[in-house]
């Protein structure tokens, strides 16, 4: 398995921006930690208030993240993800916190799924690929919070 999971990795790895901090020899290192999974089109990721505990990379296919209001009318939704992209970033901030939004599968996907323990393996194993992952981490969740802002600014 690992052996396809890494070649599945390289092949994809221009389009995982995360991916792109660490050099082949890092990427090596951290593909044993990760896990590869189907969902198809229709299927729930993960809902609102399900606990966290792992980050998905999407590999292929069209994910939905929404949250609901307190108003009386359709969820908002937080953004479209496609391939390149990752969701349930928040887990490594708190693992235990419950997740801010559901996250529905638009098109088939394809997800490399890293769990908390794994990456707190990472970190304890290799720190440097650890403290570069959370800081692409930290990047990307920034600029996404403040769109969320934005995108709240426009909505009310």
């Amino acid at each position: 398995m690992d052996e396809k999971l890494r070649q599945l990795i390289f092949q994809e790895e221009e389009q995982l921006g995360l991916l792109q901090l660490l050099s082949k020899e890092e990427v090596e290192q951290v593909i044993p930690f990760f896990k590869a999974a189907s969902y198809p089109a229709g299927s729930t990721l993960f809902n609102e208030g399900d606990p966290g505990g792992f980050i998905a990379f999407i590999l292929s296919g069209t994910l939905e993240a929404k949250t609901s209001t307190e108003f009386d009318r359709a969820p908002l939704v937080l953004g479209t993800l496609k391939k390149g992209s990752f969701i349930g970033e928040t887990m490594f901030t708190n693992a235990k916190a419950p997740r801010a939004a559901t996250v529905v599968v638009l098109e088939n996907a394809e997800l490399l799924i890293l769990t908390n323990e794994a990456l707190e393996s990472i970190i304890q194993q290799y720190s440097q690929i650890g403290v570069k992952l959370l800081r692409g981490l930290l990047k990307i969740t920034t600029i996404r919070l403040l769109k969320a802002i934005e995108k709240l600014g426009v909505a009310f």
